[in-house]
């Protein structure tokens, strides 16, 4: 809701004589005794009442909201005009996204701050300015006046979208474009989306749900019973009220569990189900080494197959470190050129000549940045020559499973197609082992179930192919979740092999030619 000028002003000018304020609907009840928590403000047309005392930092809508002023005190946003100040590049330009302005919220521009000091022949004088210093609640929740006014009747709700009116009102453009990157990865946009609506999938297909249901906030926002559905926008992911989590996040990336904050969502289904449907966002239980995938008979989860993706001692950041890589790109003089803030959520990104990732890009390995890699990896050289080697040895182990020998996306029996799952076919003549649409779970669809897991983007056959069930065509279908192989190389390449010598054993088959299926040394260690 834009300010009704006039209003506001009338408003506050009834306020102003109350010697006795209580706050109702406003958390905690406080009754001020002396004079009321609030101030004339600065910019009275507009009616964002800002610091009640700036020296302290402590903010007007703190004295009814003491829990958010202390949480919030804590962030960045409430030292963001020091952290200009500091920066050797304070500029009238940069301010109104330090103070309290008509930046992030519904007010008219200008506003707060940026009202103060438009008119630069009679600029205030520094306590007035000081009243709006710094990213106040009011920054994001609009002006309060009004909510003083009657506290009950005029909610000051914050949006829950990126802009406008939103968190991209400041944190976009080149010193940092969160909200350019964040708008062309899969968090923004996507076909997942479309599931939003739908029960048990908008817990994650939703930010809405994601909200309630990952992190159990119920809170108020401008746009929470639009009936739409959210992406997965800033507040999804970050706290705008606390800092107990670093970069404000609502839940750690450093923690190796299924609290961390990317597995929350990335872990739905890492195992199979009843309804034989491939793996679905497993790439949280596969770094981590925990109930994933199909394991034959005698397969252990065996010490040394963790990977050091997943181990938090030598990946502290976790998924964090290959997804959200923060850099500046400059050219061959050291002048800059961009700022990636990582917000493309993608891992060994595609990068244009100058170095700048590329969403969704589509290219070759000598053409992606490994920069992040070499964390662990000891260089960008190094970790692209594993990550091709790696890819390489999961294509040979996947074509030893299946092979759609003619194209036709169908699991035709040897020797039409080739693989194990088409020699099971072969010597079975039994269509049910491979049939997604009965409740008989057998070897060679768990075999089908662990190819799907470690599909790379070079075998993606695997993902949407079909069957033959009697006369019928019945399909299946999974989701990427391996990263080519890469969140969790170890241990995909022992269940592969360990799924292809269990259809060599149980159903009689040849050993493939050439191909060694010894597990890696560390898997002959038994866990403890």
């Amino acid at each position: 809701m834009r300010t009704n000028r006039l209003r506001v002003h009338r408003a506050l000018t009834a306020v102003w004589i109350l010697v006795v304020l209580v706050c109702t609907g406003c958390g905690d009840d406080i009754v001020y005794k002396e004079r009321p928590p609030f101030n004339p403000p600065p910019d009275s047309l507009a009616g964002f009442l800002g610091y009640y005392d700036a020296a302290s930092g402590f903010t007007t809508c703190g004295n009814c909201h003491a829990d958010l002023q202390a949480a919030w005190s804590a962030t960045d946003h409430a030292g963001a005009w020091e952290t200009l100040q500091a920066s050797g590049h304070a500029q009238s330009v940069c301010e109104p996204c330090h103070t309290v302005s008509h930046n992030g919220n519904t007010a008219v521009a200008p506003a707060g701050y940026a009202a103060l000091t438009a008119n630069t022949d009679e600029r205030p004088d520094s306590a007035q300015l000081a009243v709006y210093h710094d990213v106040q609640c009011e920054s994001c929740h609009g002006p309060g006046a009004e909510h003083i006014a009657t506290p009950s009747a005029v909610q000051p709700l914050a949006s829950g979208l990126v802009t406008p009116d939103g968190c991209g009102d400041c944190h976009s453009g080149a010193h940092h474009p969160f909200v350019e990157q964040w708008s062309q990865s899969k968090h923004a946009i996507g076909s997942g989306f479309s599931r939003g609506n739908s029960a048990g999938c908008d817990e994650c297909h939703n930010g809405k749900g994601a909200l309630v249901q990952q992190f159990g906030v119920t809170a108020d926002y401008r746009n929470k019973d639009d009936g739409e559905v959210m992406p997965h926008t800033c507040i999804v992911c970050h706290d705008p009220h606390s800092r107990a989590v670093p970069s404000q996040l609502r839940a750690p990336v450093t923690e190796a569990t299924t609290r961390n904050l990317c597995i929350k969502c990335h872990n739905r289904r890492s195992i199979p189900d009843g309804g034989h449907r491939g793996p679905h966002a497993a790439q949280g239980p596969l770094v981590l080494g925990e109930n994933v995938g199909w394991w034959p008979p005698g397969f252990e989860w065996l010490n040394g197959l963790t990977g050091s993706h997943g181990d938090a001692a030598a990946n502290p950041r976790l998924c964090a470190t290959c997804h959200v890589e923060m850099f500046e790109v400059t050219d061959a003089e050291n002048n800059f050129v961009f700022q990636s803030v990582g917000h493309l959520f993608e891992a060994v990104p595609c990068v244009d000549g100058d170095g700048v990732p590329i969403a969704g890009g589509e290219c070759a390995a000598s053409e992606r940045r490994f920069t992040a890699c070499a964390v662990c990896h000891s260089s960008p050289t190094v970790a692209r020559n594993l990550y091709v080697a790696s890819i390489a040895e999961f294509n040979a182990l996947l074509d030893q499973i299946w092979q759609d020998v003619n194209g036709n996306a169908i699991i035709d029996p040897a020797p039409t197609d080739g693989g194990v799952l088409a020699q099971i076919l072969q010597v079975t003549a039994d269509p049910k082992q491979i049939d997604m649409g009965d409740t008989l779970f057998t070897a060679a669809e768990g075999i089908l179930y662990n190819a799907q897991l470690a599909a790379t983007h070079e075998r993606d056959v695997f993902l949407d192919g079909a069957t033959i069930v009697g006369t019928d065509t019945v399909g299946f279908s999974g989701h990427f979740a391996a990263g080519n192989g890469i969140h969790n190389p170890p241990f995909l390449e022992s269940l592969l092999k360990a799924s292809i010598q269990h259809a060599i054993d149980a159903y009689g088959l040849p050993a493939p030619a050439g191909v060694d299926l010894t597990l890696p040394a560390a898997a002959l260690a038994r866990k403890p």
